[in-house]
């Protein structure tokens, strides 16, 4: 943060009101209306390159608007909590007493930043106190508070440039529509551009900036990285800053305010312990640190194993954005191994305030940022091995052909990471969902259970009972926890109708309901009986359920079951996405995978934005049609019994996800390979292999509640 900035003698830019503009901020229903002299005093006031007719406009679209009261206290105690740890921009002490001080005695915050801070908060505020404010959906309020902050930067409103990076970086929480030029990509790279025009990339060691705006400096930059590396990974786009390109040190304790504000600061709630637990404060700190580093491997992952380019590409190509694909690198090459054993490394030198433990503290704040560490972490894992197993059908320009005579072990040991990522993400998800943390978690969450889904889809193509047994817990808690946020973020909802998509093309047939409730004595008669092909998400979970239903043997359990309403349903959200209109028109449309990529690839962002899409122009989504199959075993994570009821504790209670005695890159050979088909174009899954018939009946017998260490276990702690 930056205060008294001095304004300086910018152009003014030609913006005048749109007469036939009719829109007003919500908060134009729960308090009045603010002009230019009527900003609270701790607001640095307009420049004075800002005309009249700006600050109409300005007014008129409520960017002079600010919240006020315990609207505010709560939004600064969800950003304080839930954004600030994995982002410390802000000198949050002085920030604090600045806008606590209403006479502005302490200083002024800019308008931009205080808004942008708004804005990062409304993602976790209790829809209790949006509902008092006038919204009527988290969206609508996301929206709301997006534009104030947009609509400043665009008529220049903040010359300080620090207070504009930190402003920014809070901006590439938000993405409205697939096709917006102005995506979380977009800001990226303007916030990223700020920031090199005022040095934030060079060592502030070397400067003569006093100890306080050192530290801040280097935060503001690590959190440039950070988000820039995330985005990377999340939505497949180049990095914005190039390795080579910064000298900024790694950061420290030392780098952080780890201070309590004091009790005489009112507007932060008493009972928000991120901002006066200092213990607290120095554990999300040392989580800051290793999120930082972990993304120095990310940083490794994507520059060895992807690329732009893609003899695919050419005049052709209507896409307007790039992706990174992957390069399909020879096995033998030292590259894969180089970074697997520098991910081991992290996991070997994480502090032990870092380490994961599903005895969870009872702190949210703590628990997300902790589990959310892990997944990157086997996000990152999967994504430096996928492209090994999952072979590219694009060829890329660096695509080298494996050597089988010598590449079986380290395919193998490939295999086995895939499969552990996903089974490690399932169980780290399931988690949170027993302590009701699935709400806090960010857009991140999406990224990080869509390819651990896609795995257990695969592997419910496996030709082993077991494997497709494990495989369809594992694809039912995933798709549990995805329930949940589509209630929060439409990346989600566009992720179940790919899903919708995939599983009509996969091919899966199962036992009519009937037949799979009634037990042990209807075995012969449901073997003979016509089966079903699975066509939904929905179709799956409830063969998923019922499977467990009949290992209890309570035919009126399992018919409550069938009568409750499915999370994987739409919110009831006149903003949510039509699914039914999107599995309409995939199943006349073809698309190639490509273009499924291209669809999601935005809403797949590392962030914790509310993402606001316009769904009544969703184009179509379908899987092209050229097929090969695939077939492999999973290490999955156990669906609980009670599914979306009453979940039980975790049957792998205080797991070890990592590997604490030898390197990930141990050969340990797998059967059934993964064959032909990209997971990193989103998976054409024509190419998950032959159809089977999953007949429930064939499972009986089979203990599912089973909680004692058994292979799954072992291939987890492994």
């Amino acid at each position: 943060m930056s205060v008294n900035s001095q304004t300086n003698g910018m152009p003014v830019l030609p913006f005048t009101p749109f007469a036939g503009d009719s829109q007003r901020s919500v908060f134009g229903y729960t308090a009045p209306k603010l002009g230019v002299g009527d900003l609270p005093l701790f607001i640095k006031p307009l420049p004075a390159k800002i005309g009249p007719d700006e600050v109409a406009y300005l007014e008129k679209k409520g960017a002079l608007t600010v919240p006020t009261g315990t609207l505010r206290s709560e939004m600064l105690r969800a950003y304080i909590e839930f954004v600030h740890p994995y982002m410390p921009l802000l000198e949050l002490r002085e920030f604090l007493m600045t806008i606590d001080q209403a006479d502005g005695s302490l200083g002024k915050v800019s308008l931009i930043l205080y808004q942008a801070v708004m804005f990062a908060g409304s993602a976790f505020i209790d829809m209790h106190y949006l509902r008092a404010a006038g919204y009527a959906t988290r969206k609508e309020a996301r929206k709301d508070f997006f534009q104030k902050t947009r609509i400043l930067y665009d008529f220049d409103y903040e010359s300080d440039r620090v207070s504009l990076v930190q402003a920014l970086l809070l901006l590439t929480y938000y993405y409205e529509t697939p096709d917006d030029q102005k995506d979380t990509w977009h800001w990226m790279g303007v916030a990223t551009s700020v920031a090199h025009t005022i040095g934030l990339h060079r060592n502030p060691d070397k400067t003569n900036m006093d100890s306080k705006r050192t530290k801040l400096w280097k935060r503001i930059w690590w959190s440039t990285y950070m988000r820039d590396r995330l985005i990377a990974l999340g939505m497949r786009r180049p990095t914005r800053i190039k390795s080579e390109d910064f000298d900024v040190p790694m950061l420290t304790l030392d780098d952080f305010e780890i201070a309590a504000i004091p009790d005489s600061v009112s507007c932060v709630p008493t009972d928000c312990r991120a901002a006066r637990d200092v213990g607290l404060q120095r554990q999300l700190a040392i989580m800051c640190i290793e999120k930082a580093r972990l993304c120095l491997c990310i940083s490794h992952v994507l520059s060895k194993q992807y690329c732009v380019l893609n003899n695919n590409q050419g005049l052709q190509n209507d896409r307007t954005t790039m992706m990174l694909l992957p390069k399909k690198l020879d096995p033998e090459t030292s590259e894969v191994k180089a970074c697997d054993e520098e991910l081991q490394n992290w996991v070997k030198d994480l502090a032990k305030e870092a380490k994961y433990s599903d005895d969870f503290t009872g702190d949210n704040s703590l628990d997300v940022n902790r589990a959310l560490l892990h997944m990157v972490f086997f996000t990152t894992l999967s994504a430096l091995h996928r492209p090994q197993v999952l072979p590219s059908s694009h060829g890329g320009p660096a695509s080298v052909p494996a050597k089988t005579n010598v590449a079986s072990d380290l395919l193998d040991v490939s295999r086995r990471n895939v499969r552990r990522a996903a089974s490690a993400i399932t169980s780290i998800a399931q988690r949170l969902d027993q302590t009701d943390l699935v709400k806090y978690l960010p857009t991140t969450g999406v990224t990080v259970l869509l390819p651990a889904i896609i795995i257990h889809l695969l592997d419910i193509k496996a030709p082993e009972d077991d494997t497709r047994r494990a495989s369809l817990r594992g694809f039912c808690q995933c798709m549990a926890v995805m329930g949940k946020l589509r209630d929060l973020y439409a990346a989600a909802d566009y992720s179940t109708a790919f899903l919708e998509a995939a599983i009509r093309k996969a091919g899966i047939n199962i036992a009519p309901a009937t037949s799979q409730i009634s037990g042990a004595n209807n075995t012969a008669s449901s073997l003979g009986e016509k089966t079903s092909p699975v066509t939904s998400v929905e179709d799956l979970v409830n063969a998923g359920r019922r499977l467990d239903m009949q290992v209890l043997g309570n035919p009126a359990i399992a018919a409550s079951q069938q009568l409750q309403r499915s999370t994987l349903t739409p919110p009831p959200d006149n903003g949510t996405t039509n699914l039914l209109m999107l599995e309409k028109t995939a199943a006349n449309d073809n698309v190639t995978d490509e273009e499924v990529a291209r669809r999601l690839e935005t809403f797949l962002a590392s962030t914790p934005p509310e993402s606001d899409h316009d769904h009544d122009q969703i184009p179509a989504i379908t899987i092209a049609e050229d097929a090969a199959p695939t077939a492999a075993p999973a290490e999955a994570t156990p669906f609980n019994k009670w599914s979306l009821m009453d979940i039980p504790s975790n049957p792998f209670n205080n797991i070890n996800h990592h590997q604490d005695n030898e390197m990930l890159y141990s050969s340990l050979p797998i059967s059934h390979d993964f064959e032909d088909g990209e997971f990193d174009s989103l998976l054409n899954l024509d190419a998950v292999g032959e159809a089977f018939t999953f007949n429930d009946t064939m499972l009986e017998g089979v203990d599912w509640m089973e909680t004692n260490a058994g292979p799954m276990d072992e291939a987890i702690k492994a």
